[in-house]
Formats: C-alpha cells, sequence, structure tokens
C-alpha cells in the first residue's frame, strides 16, 4: 500500500508514520530541506521523500493522503489538490474544515484549550496548566489513523474512498471518560492538583522522587495499609470508606509521607507491586528510557549518533497458523497491500461486502462485521465502541453481577447520580449487545467458543493470563478460530518482567515521562510533577487497541491470516512524547516542568480574564506574532526575549477582558488563541454544534449533550447515536443463532 504524506501538522504526520510503522510506503512530499530537529526526526523516520515535481503522478498511485488544514485553507503542498475520489482522504487540523473557527489559527495550546483538558488541568488557586506541547496532536494522530484504516477496509470492499475531517478538538473531547456526564448531577469536573476524586489514587514524594500510588477500591486500601505497616489504618473511622479517605485526606498523606520518605521509588514500587498495589515510579525522559519492560519487548528505535525514540506501539503481533498455532511475534506488525475481498482461511466467518452501495444507508465500513468483546473498565469498551460507532456487531460479555443496570426510561424521574451513570454507560458501551456469561462455568465457555467461532474480531483487556484462566486466551481461541483478530490492551504487555504488575491509568501516566514534564516551574512555587486532570493513558489504549484491530482486519481481508495484537498501553502512551525522549537521551539531559511555557521560543501562556476562574490561552509562535500582539495590545514588552517581562504584562492586558470576545478578537489578528472552556461551556458551543458533534441523550425527564464520534466523513463513517445494551438484554437472540459444540 503507498501513502502520500501532504500534512504539516503533528496530529497527521504522526498518522502517517503511524502506517510507516505497518510497513506501508509512505512518501512525505516536502518543497524544502527541513531542520533536523527532535520533533521532525522522530515524526518522519521510515518515511521516503519525494518531490512536489512528483505530486500529479504520486496522487494517482496512492491509496491513502495525509492534508493539513488551518485558518480556513489546507497549506504545504496541499494547496489547491484535486484528491482522486477512489483514495481514502485525511485531513487534520484543531478545529475541523467546517464550523465557526475553521478560519481560526489552531496549534499546541489551543488544542488543550479546545479539548477541555486545559481548564481541568493543574492546582485549584492556579493558572490552568497545560501538558507536553504535542500530546493533544498525537491523540488525534491515532484516530486519523484508525479512521483510515476504517476507511482502507471500505476502498478495498466498494472501490470507492472517502474524506475523512479529523479535529483535534473533537478527538480529545471523546476521551473524556465521565467529564459531561457528571454534569448531569450537578457536578463540575475542576482542577484538583495531584488529588483525583478517589483517594489515595495520587502521586506523592518520596526519598529519592516520586511515586504514583493506584488505590482505588477497599481491599487495594487494605493491601497498602498493610504494605506500610499500618494494618489498623481500614478500621479507623478517617478511612474506613472511600468519602472519609477524601475527606482526611491530608492526615493520610502524612501517615503515607511517613513511611515514603524513608525508602527510595524503586524499591517502594517493587515492595507495592509485590503486595498487590498498583504503584510506578515518576519517571523522567532519561529514566524511561532505561525501562526493563520497555527493554524487555525491545520497543526502543536507537538513533545514529545517539539517543534513542520509541518504537511501533503495535509490533508485538502474533500470526496465526491455520493448525491454530500462534507464532513467534513479528518484528513490526500490519503492514498490509490491497487484494481481493475474501476468506483464504479455511475456518472463521467469511467477509462479504455490505449490501448497500457508496452513500447509500447502512453503508457504514464495518458493515457485517462481527466482535467479541471481552472488555472492562475503560480502555476496552472505548476501543470496541469506536468498533461499533464503524457499523461492526459487538456482542459484549459481561460477568453476571459486574455491572448495574443503568437505565433510564424516557419521562422517568430519576436521581441525579442515576441520571449521571445511565449517561456514563450510554457514552462508553453505545452500539453493543449484551450477554451475561459466566467464564468460570464450563456451559458458558462453551457459549463464549462458539461466539468465537462466528466472530472476525477478539478484544479483552484483562491482566496478562487471566484470558488464558478463563480459557479465551488466543491460544486457545486461535484453535477454535485461526482467522481471528485478537487484541489484547493490557497495562504493561503481557511479557517482561512487568507483565503481571497491576497498573491504573496514572501509573501508566507516571511511568511514560509525561507525567515527570507536567507542572508549574520549581521559581513559581511549582516543580512538583503533576497528573493531567483526567487520566489519558486508558484512553489512549483504547485508540490503539481499535488501530489494532482495524489494522488486522485489512491484513485478514487480504491474506486471510489472523493473528494476536498483544498491545502495552505504556508503550502506546510514550509514542506521544517522542520527541522530547529523543531530545534527552540524544543529549544526555532531562526535561524540566515549565508550566505553560513552550520550549520551543514562542511566547505562551494561559492568563487570567474578567470573572471568577476565567482564562485565555495565548501562544505567540515568532517574531511576527509578537509584533501583531503587541500592535493589538500596546504591550512592548513582548517585543523582548523575557517571558518574565512579558507574561504579568499580558496578564494585566487580558485581566479586564471577556476570554471569549478576546480570543475572537486575537484570532482576527491571525493570532493562536482560545478561551479556557469548561464543560457546561463545551456542550453549548456553537462550532461543536454546527459540526454535530454532541449528540443529545435523552436520560429521565430531559437530554443532556454527550461526545459524539471525531470521524466527522464524506461519506459518513460512523453513528454514534445506538443506544447502551442493558446487562445481558440481547442474550436470548444471541443465543438462539449460536450452534453450541462441546
Amino acid at each position: 500500500m503507498k501513502v502520500l504524506d501532504l500534512s504539516c501538522d503533528v496530529a497527521g504526520r504522526f498518522a502517517a508514520k503511524l502506517f510507516a510503522w505497518g510497513g506501508a510506503e509512505v512518501l512525505h512530499c516536502v518543497a524544502d530541506v527541513e531542520v533536523a530537529d527532535s520533533l521532525s526526526f522522530y515524526l518522519d523516520a521510515g518515511k521516503q521523500a519525494a518531490s512536489p515535481a512528483q505530486l500529479s503522478a504520486l496522487l494517482n498511485q496512492c491509496d491513502l493522503v495525509f492534508t493539513s488544514f488551518d485558518r480556513g485553507e489546507y497549506f504545504g503542498q496541499a494547496r489547491g489538490l484535486a484528491i482522486p475520489d477512489t483514495a481514502v482522504h485525511v485531513t487534520t487540523s484543531s478545529f475541523g474544515t467546517t464550523g465557526p473557527y475553521a478560519n481560526w489559527r489552531g496549534g499546541s495550546l489551543a488544542d488543550w484549550a479546545a479539548g477541555g483538558y486545559l481548564y481541568i488541568t493543574g492546582d485549584p488557586d492556579r493558572e490552568p496548566l497545560s501538558g507536553p506541547e504535542n500530546m493533544c496532536a498525537y491523540a488525534a494522530g491515532y484516530t486519523a489513523a484508525f479512521g483510515a484504516e476504517a476507511a482502507l477496509i471500505d476502498q478495498m470492499r466498494t472501490g470507492w474512498g472517502r474524506h475523512l475531517d479529523i479535529s483535534t478538538m473533537e478527538a480529545m473531547l471523546l476521551l473524556h471518560q465521565s467529564t459531561f456526564a457528571r454534569t448531569a448531577a450537578g457536578g463540575l469536573r475542576q482542577r484538583t492538583g495531584r488529588y483525583t476524586e478517589v483517594y489515595p489514587l495520587t502521586v506523592l514524594p518520596c526519598r529519592d522522587g516520586h511515586v504514583s500510588l493506584g488505590v482505588v477500591t477497599d481491599v487495594e486500601f487494605d493491601r497498602l495499609c498493610i504494605a506500610i505497616g499500618h494494618p489498623e489504618l481500614p478500621i479507623d473511622p478517617r478511612f474506613a470508606d472511600k468519602p472519609a479517605r477524601w475527606d482526611n485526606r491530608d492526615t493520610l498523606d502524612g501517615v503515607l509521607g511517613q513511611f515514603l520518605m524513608e525508602h527510595d521509588a524503586d524499591d517502594i514500587v517493587d515492595h507495592m507491586q509485590a503486595s498487590g498495589v498498583a504503584c510506578s515510579k515518576v519517571t523522567s525522559a532519561l529514566d524511561i528510557a532505561r525501562n526493563p519492560q520497555l527493554a524487555h519487548r525491545g520497543f526502543w528505535e536507537e538513533v545514529a549518533g545517539g539517543g534513542v525514540m520509541p518504537g511501533y506501539p503495535l509490533r508485538c503481533f502474533h500470526p496465526f497458523r491455520e493448525t491454530g498455532e500462534v507464532e513467534s511475534p513479528l518484528p513490526h506488525a500490519g503492514g498490509v497491500g490491497g487484494g481481493p475481498v475474501g476468506q483464504s482461511s479455511k475456518t472463521g466467518p467469511p467477509l462479504a461486502p455490505p449490501a448497500g452501495g457508496r452513500g447509500t444507508a447502512g453503508d457504514l465500513p464495518l458493515a457485517g462485521i462481527r466482535v467479541l468483546d471481552f472488555t472492562i473498565f475503560w480502555a476496552g469498551p472505548s476501543a470496541t465502541r469506536t468498533l461499533a460507532d464503524l457499523g461492526a456487531e459487538v456482542i459484549w460479555v459481561e460477568r453476571p453481577g459486574s455491572r448495574l443496570d443503568t437505565h433510564i426510561e424516557p419521562g422517568t424521574a430519576a436521581a441525579p447520580i442515576d441520571v449521571m451513570q445511565h449517561l456514563y454507560a450510554t457514552k462508553m458501551y453505545r452500539g453493543k449487545q449484551s450477554i451475561m456469561l459466566d467464564l468460570e462455568k464450563t456451559e458458558d465457555r462453551a457459549v463464549a467458543h462458539a461466539l468465537a467461532r462466528e466472530a472476525h474480531i477478539v478484544v479483552e483487556n484483562f491482566r496478562p493470563g487471566v484470558a488464558d484462566r478463563l480459557g479465551i486466551g488466543p491460544q486457545e481461541l486461535a484453535k477454535i478460530n485461526p482467522a481471528l483478530v485478537y487484541v489484547s490492551l493490557s497495562g504493561w504487555g503481557a511479557e517482561g518482567p512487568w507483565a503481571d504488575w497491576r497498573s491504573y491509568g496514572p501509573s501508566i501516566e507516571a511511568a511514560s515521562s509525561i507525567e515527570g514534564r507536567t507542572g508549574y516551574p520549581a521559581k513559581d512555587g511549582g516543580g512538583e510533577p503533576l497528573r493531567l486532570g483526567h487520566t489519558l493513558p486508558d484512553a489512549t489504549g483504547g485508540l490503539a487497541g481499535a488501530l489494532a484491530a482495524l489494522r488486522g482486519l485489512r491484513n485478514r481481508i487480504s491474506t486471510g491470516q489472523g493473528g494476536w495484537y498483544d498491545i502495552s498501553q505504556l508503550e502506546a502512551y510514550a509514542a506521544m512524547s517522542g520527541e522530547g525522549i529523543l531530545e534527552a537521551t540524544r543529549h544526555g539531559r532531562g526535561i524540566g516542568r515549565v508550566g505553560n511555557r513552550s520550549r520551543f521560543g514562542a511566547v505562551q501562556g494561559v492568563f487570567p480574564c474578567r470573572g471568577e476562574d476565567q482564562w485565555i490561552a495565548i501562544r505567540l509562535e515568532d517574531e511576527a506574532d509578537c509584533v501583531r500582539f503587541a500592535q493589538f495590545s500596546g504591550i512592548a514588552e513582548v517585543l523582548l526575549p523575557d517571558p518574565d517581562r512579558a507574561e504579568p504584562a499580558i496578564a494585566a492586558f487580558t485581566q479586564p477582558q471577556e476570554k471569549a470576545e478576546l480570543a475572537a478578537q486575537l484570532q482576527a489578528e491571525g493570532l493562536q488563541a482560545f478561551p479556557v472552556l469548561d464543560a457546561h461551556e463545551l456542550a453549548a458551543d456553537t462550532h461543536l454544534a454546527e459540526r454535530g458533534y454532541f449528540l443529545q441523550i435523552q436520560a429521565g425527564t430531559r437530554s443532556y449533550a454527550m461526545p459524539g464520534t471525531p470521524l466527522a466523513a464524506t461519506p459518513r463513517m460512523a453513528d454514534a447515536t445506538l443506544p447502551a445494551p442493558r446487562p445481558g438484554e440481547q442474550a436470548g437472540a444471541i443465543r438462539s443463532a449460536l450452534t453450541v459444540t462441546g
């Protein structure tokens, strides 16, 4: 397969890199020799250079084309080009190619504000805090890549391409787990510093650094207390349950601190994991390069002249033989080409083209594809939700009693907490069918095996070994259906010294080096690592899981071959910080926490506006931006290369202004600016309304805005409007259609 990368932004270039990693021939067209900075080196590694003179010929040869859009137009080599209808065309941008913000200038800081993460990250009594500069664009890159895979599958089955309009704003909004559902209960997710809503799921200092503790359940708290030598704490009224621990978190910190400050981070992590508590060290960009789990799994790519950068997060692919044997992993999985529609394996259901033609109802890319879903929590369910949005028949196997029935009939009075749970379930499980199976029972396991025999894709996110114990591991199901695409999503990966370790999203974030680079500068009274306001590793794992499932399905359509993708959420997340790791390891120096400042020379920050907790994000990319801003504001200090003088002057200027009005005025001057929006403001945003992003979900007596799909496309390719199933709702129909043997 041939890919033409005409993109100029991080999202498009990362999406194209994911195809280069997977073995596709990716041609990167540049007019001039680019500066070999760490970001360009990382994003363009593995691509082949092509000259602008070759464009016309290349366009007619390529299956997939990436372009970028900003300030109302395509930019770079994509200007004025006509992409053939038979090619899949993916456009990446901050805000999309339509809507009121289509003419606005996007960028890294605007992405954090528009995606809803800026408002909820940082200390409650300080300005909102962004994460590493390009992370939002990397998330959009994953989204663009799996959107492209789905469109390529449809292209193979119908002969037609699609145009995908991928907005970083919309991609980030979908990655919130419960931010919008909780507004229905009268709550608003705000900044809580290092604290999460559950305590002690937090980061604390130890003798030589910081560690992330993952304690959510009462059982885990019991284990933690035994591990620190205080087995009496669980019966102390101050810590007896979750609400009490939250109310007395400062006191609990003091008890935990006594133990932690007497030990080094690595020793604490080993001790906690041995005690059954999720725990990881907050690493730097240099530390992660020495991670034994990543070294064991061969994650790093060495760079000539020194340094390493992340490798392909989907590379651990074990092909299935027709005999049901599982082969050793391929070094780089997913390099597939075109081919006839069909099924060469003797086992497994056929892959027939959808009944509808292009542009007709029911022509979603995964129509006719069956997915067997063994997922729980967040990463796995979000991956299979993506497949359901794309038209797949997703059969979700639930453990009896594992989920409350949160369904609320329209017009029925309901408590706010019940409404919140209903909305959360609708967002996470929409479009799926549910069957309840106890896989510890032989008869229910036989049903699961019958379902696997008729499935195209299986997704699970248990800890390594659990699926095998339940009789649904890749080795077992490969014997039943060697054409299966089997995707495992675990925290650390299925092999290696950390494979059995426990993890939560914050554990992954700490180990990835991303948390270590997030925080207020030490000179401003900060210096401690801070979590992002809502954990992203689980959501990123879902993106990688969807990409693996679709990439494997495309390979199966071409070759009939199935296989097992062993996905590590740590690897998927670390791939979003490639330039930072490369920069640190190339030069042998760490990356300090700089708050909202840019590491690349721009003048940027988050500044107060009129009203309580009202803010605007502003980024002045270069000297020309500084001149324009100085002319608009009258602030001469921005012309000096001294943020310590410029930032207070900018803050004094923005303080009396209304944030949305000021952002619009600055955008009219061609400057990157965006108001820092909370969940209520995002749900009412006119740009998102015009693009039809939010869905109105009925819950009780009223409807609420919930994120839809970021896969905006022509013709359409996703439907996010289907309801979530009640526990076991489709069990009868599913069982009646099966032939159960053994």
